[in-house]
C-alpha cells in the first residue's frame, strides 16, 4: 500500500487523498470518453429508412349494400416523415386528431352477439386473441400487435369473441371518415 514504508500519518493522508483524487479523475475520463463514443457510435448505428414507403397491413370490416359485413385486407402506407431530428427517421401515417381513445376489455370465452361498430376506429389487440365474424360468415383472428379498421356502422354488424384462455384487451382509437385515405 502506499506510504506503508513511511511512519509519518499525514504523509500517508496525503498520499491516499492524492491516490483517491487519481482514481476519480482517471474514472471521469474513462466515463467522458465511452460515452462521446458510445454517442457517436449510436448516432452512426442508427438504421436510416429505405427511400420508398413501408406499408403496414391491416384488415378492414366494413359493410356492403346488401347490409352484410365482410372483410378486406388492406395496406396502410407510411411515408418517411420530412421532419429534422429524431422525428425525421420515422415513417408514418397521421391519423388526425384522435379523441375518444380508450382501452377496452373483453373477459376469455366472451361473446358479443351481432352488433355494429359503434364509430369508424381502429381496434389493436393488445393482449388475449380475439375472433370476429362478418355478417357474411368469416371470421378473422388478430392476435397482439394485429389490427383491424371497423366501419361496419350499419347493417348486420359483426359477432366479436375473446378466444383463448386470457381475457382480451383492445385499444380502440376513432378515426374521421376518409381517412385511411383509399389507394
Amino acid at each position: 500500500m502506499l506510504g506503508a514504508s513511511n511512519n509519518n500519518p499525514g504523509d500517508t493522508a496525503m498520499l491516499m487523498h492524492r491516490f483517491r483524487a487519481l482514481r476519480a479523475g482517471t474514472f471521469a475520463l474513462l466515463v467522458a470518453l465511452c460515452a462521446a463514443s458510445s454517442h457517436n457510435t449510436l448516432a452512426a448505428d442508427q438504421p436510416t429508412m429505405k427511400p420508398h414507403s413501408t406499408k403496414l397491413t391491416y384488415w378492414r370490416l366494413y359493410t356492403s349494400a346488401d347490409g352484410n359485413s365482410h372483410w378486406a385486407e388492406e395496406e396502410l402506407p407510411l411515408v418517411r416523415s420530412p421532419a429534422a431530428g429524431p422525428e425525421g427517421r420515422l415513417a408514418m401515417h397521421r391519423l388526425g386528431d384522435i379523441k375518444g381513445a380508450m382501452v377496452a376489455a373483453l373477459a376469455a370465452g366472451a361473446t358479443e352477439d351481432w352488433h355494429v361498430a359503434p364509430r369508424r376506429q381502429f381496434m389493436f389487440c393488445l393482449r388475449g386473441i380475439v375472433e370476429v365474424t362478418a355478417g357474411d360468415g368469416q371470421k378473422r383472428r388478430l392476435l397482439p400487435g394485429q389490427f383491424a379498421l371497423l366501419e361496419d356502422l350499419t347493417g348486420k354488424g359483426h359477432v366479436t369473441h375473446s378466444a383463448g384462455t386470457e381475457d382480451h384487451v383492445a385499444l380502440a382509437i376513432p378515426v374521421p371518415d376518409g381517412v385511411p385515405a383509399k389507394q
